[in-house]
């Protein structure tokens, strides 16, 4: 009997989103609403319906969900509190675009978790909320001048889009204005004594990701952040942390309070919404004065949109009740599938090896584990997307690229099938990603 071919069985098996696929690049750009997700292997799938850490395709194939929307989902697919709030929402109409009591009520609790946040404002991007911030620090200052550092993403506009990975400075996509980059200096992240030379009276603001995890989950070198709030403060620059993934996913108060630098504005988003878009600048009294004075405009007709915003107080609801068991329980865990994919691969001979930043793994395959940023070049992305197609055959579904992020819907089972199916993962790839 003829042994089936592997692009048939895959074909087979999610016939579902292989027909949707077929069907959407007829009309829709890649067949997929956001480039990346068009990259996963064997095929983009179809999420037909989400409960608790698992996702289901047309096909009634389970996975359990390590992407989790990009982040956001930090409560699961289907949390109850979050998933009443938006339903009593619904019922009084959508009344978008107005004021309505949520939005202080949002803000007041984001104060109470977040140590820079004590003014808030809304809009719906973590793209949108970088320009927000970076036009705040500009209008504070009167500079226009930003220090970015290299491997740290923040958001799709041609000003910021730039030297979003080591060794390649330049705009990360076609059709960018060469020109929107002008006031922008970039220096290598973690690396406080570049930062300092180039640091000088002139610059507006240091925006940065405090924990790396965009670039392969790196967390900050000690003293790094220390040394970014000393240079600004001294300089008369604001210090911007892009808190849209670390934000209430490193901590309740972020990566912030995980390490215990205070910037004086935050951004803010992803899990903030459990899944609903939103996002927030944050920031001192001082440093969003020039909004709260009515200086500088602000203006979204989805800002502090009431579903998002219901959903918002709902996750931060939970997060903080849940504090002192949640944040302990996702750490462990993604420690444990970090450290077991690490023990199998060295067992196996396999090129495969992943690091850990706080609920947030990114699997590498490369010559060597990867250490460092300037490591991750070595890391081949081809074969970080064969790896984890493997792990979704298996019933485990990441980002393509191979990050993976942890809820607190994941289960003691969850690990156990998770480990299971790593083990078959590399034990399948060995042969093309061995010593």
């Amino acid at each position: 009997m003829m042994t089936e071919s592997a692009d048939t069985a895959d074909r087979r098996r999610f016939a579902g989103s292989y027909a949707h696929r077929e069907r959407a690049l007829s009309h829709l750009p890649r067949g997929v609403s956001s480039t990346p997700r068009a990259t996963q292997q064997p095929v983009p799938i179809v999420i037909e319906r989400g409960e608790d850490a698992h996702v289901f395709d047309p096909d009634g194939n389970r996975f359990i969900d390590y992407a989790l929307g990009y982040g956001p989902l930090i409560l699961g697919h289907s949390p109850a509190a979050v998933m009443d709030a938006v339903r009593a929402e619904l019922a009084k109409g959508l009344r978008t675009a107005s004021v309505h009591r949520g939005e202080a009520e949002l803000a007041e609790l984001i104060a109470d978790c977040v140590p820079s946040a004590e003014m808030t404002s809304f809009v719906s991007t973590g793209t949108e909320a970088i320009q927000l911030a970076l036009r705040i620090a500009r209008a504070t200052t009167d500079r226009t001048k930003i220090i970015k550092f290299r491997a740290n993403y923040h958001g799709w506009f041609d000003n910021v889009h730039v030297a979003n990975a080591i060794g390649r400075d330049g705009a990360s996509t076609v059709g960018q204005d060469p020109g929107a980059t002008a006031s922008i200096t970039l220096v290598d992240w973690g690396d406080a004594d570049a930062l300092e030379a180039a640091l000088d009276d002139s610059f507006a603001a240091v925006i940065a990701e405090p924990a790396a995890v965009n670039a392969g989950c790196f967390e900050p070198p000690p003293g790094f952040l220390e040394r970014l709030r000393k240079a600004t403060r001294k300089h008369g620059a604001m210090l911007i942390f892009d808190e849209v993934i670390t934000g209430f996913r490193m901590a309740l108060g972020g990566a912030q309070e995980r390490y215990g630098v205070t910037p004086d504005i935050t951004v803010l988003g992803k899990a903030l919404g459990a899944g609903l878009p939103i996002s927030a600048v944050s920031g001192t009294a001082a440093a969003m004065d020039v909004l709260a004075s009515g200086k500088l405009m602000h203006r979204g007709t989805f800002n502090g949109n009431p579903l998002s915003i219901a959903a918002a107080i709902a996750c931060l609801r939970v997060l903080r009740e849940e504090r002192a068991t949640l944040y302990p329980r996702i750490d462990g865990y993604t420690a444990r599938l970090c450290a077991h994919l690490n023990a199998e691969s060295t067992r196996l001979g396999a090129k495969v090896n992943a690091r850990q930043a706080g609920p947030a793994m990114q699997i590498f395959v490369s010559p060597e584990p990867v250490q460092t940023l300037a490591d991750t070049a070595k890391a081949d992305p081809k074969a970080i997307l064969d790896f984890t197609g493997a792990l979704l055959r298996r019933g485990v579904l990441t980002l393509p690229r191979g990050l993976c992020y942890l809820s607190s819907a994941h289960s003691a089972a969850d690990m156990e099938a998770t480990e299971t199916a790593i083990t078959a993962a590399l034990e399948s790839v060995s042969d093309r990603v061995a010593a």
